[in-house]
């Protein structure tokens, strides 16, 4: 799964049920990675994901804490 930074307004935020913020979002537009701070941290989230990392759906384990 490719996913992308993009900015969900408050409005969008409200509809989504997410909190707004840059997210990392899947192609059929849902976030599945958020928020971020900036453009640059939710690329950094992004990468650090990788293809094989949990979608953070319920059910699926996240990685591990970062120390």
């Amino acid at each position: 799964m490719t996913l992308e930074p993009r900015l969900i307004s408050e409005a969008d935020a409200s509809r989504l049920g997410v909190m707004p913020g840059w997210w990392a979002v899947a192609p059929d537009g849902t976030p599945t990675a958020g928020p971020y701070p900036t453009h640059e941290a939710a690329i950094v989230g992004i990468a650090k994901r990788g293809a094989d990392q949990p979608t953070g759906r319920a059910g699926q384990d996240g990685p591990p804490p970062e120390d």
